[in-house]
């Protein structure tokens, strides 16, 4: 691979979240394990912890209004395979503690 190919490749572990453009943090995800206790079948993660990210500043009211529910939800990226979807978070520092360097 020659120098310039190997700049032009993209680092699956640098995202900016899709909502708010703002740099997405690496989350350890083998330690949670959501409903079906599957996981996430992989060890690493992006979650976008920007408070002011408008999904997360309006989850706290679209999960009030439908379900009743205190909490809100926080965009994540799975670099292995692409998937990208929310995590729910029940405070402003929920899922904080997994974050990795």
């Amino acid at each position: 691979m020659s120098e310039e190919q190997k700049e032009s490749v993209v680092n699956p572990y640098e995202r900016a979240c899709r909502h708010c453009g703002q740099p997405m943090s690496k989350w350890l995800a083998t330690h949670n394990d959501w409903g079906d206790g599957m996981g996430f079948c992989t060890d690493i993660m992006l979650v976008c912890f920007n408070d002011e990210c408008p999904i997360y500043v309006k989850g706290w009211n679209t999960l009030y209004d439908k379900y009743r529910k205190v909490g809100s939800v926080r965009h994540f990226y799975n670099p292995d395979d692409g998937f990208q979807g929310v995590l729910p978070v029940g405070h402003k520092d929920a899922l904080r503690g997994d974050i990795v360097a």
